[in-house]
């Protein structure tokens, strides 16, 4: 087996991992929307027909839809279903749409792997720190949330990474042909 083929083995078997852990925290993010309807539910029930708000039931709201939304961002990214100008880029040859994406990429990985190193320190000086809230009367540590914030941009830096190698192999098997 020759050294491209082995090469192309290894970031297949790297893409298929990050894809796999990108689908997994997708569809577990997904799944925070069934305790945030529960809770949104128990709030409403509780304050319109018993007159008792909850203490804790906005900030875990939020916490839950803010969640949801960020552990969606690499599913997004690998069922390509984030925004783009199809009008533009549909004029052009898949080669060409290949070199925009990767150009995209190659001012969005470092800016995301940027953002995911700030907010791992972010993450720990909540943890060492026990920052509370202040949102509300539950005032909640803050240091979960935070820890999130970094799985979700690491977690879309990885997928960056694995939709510029299927680009590359993409651009090496056009170029083969």
């Amino acid at each position: 087996m020759g050294q491209p083929r082995e090469e192309l083995l290894r970031s297949g078997l790297l893409v298929r991992g990050i894809e796999q852990l990108s689908q997994a925290v997708g569809i577990a993010g997904a799944m925070l929307l069934v305790p945030l309807v529960l809770v949104t539910c128990y709030e409403v029930v509780a304050r319109y027909a018993f007159g008792a708000p909850t203490i804790w039931a906005y900030e875990i709201g939020y916490m839950l839809t803010g969640a949801h939304f960020l552990l969606g961002m690499a599913f997004t990214l690998r069922a390509g279903e984030h925004i783009r100008i199809d009008v533009f880029s549909g004029r052009f040859s898949s080669k060409t749409r290949a070199c925009i994406d990767l150009l995209g990429y190659a001012v969005v990985l470092p800016l995301t792997i940027w953002v995911a190193l700030h907010l791992l320190r972010y993450f720990t000086n909540g943890l060492s720190s026990g920052e509370r809230s202040g949102a509300s009367a539950f005032n909640m540590q803050v240091w979960p949330f935070r820890l999130i914030f970094f799985t979700a941009f690491a977690l879309l830096a990885l997928q960056v990474i694995a939709e510029v190698l299927k680009l590359l192999g993409c651009l090496r098997a056009a170029h083969t042909r």
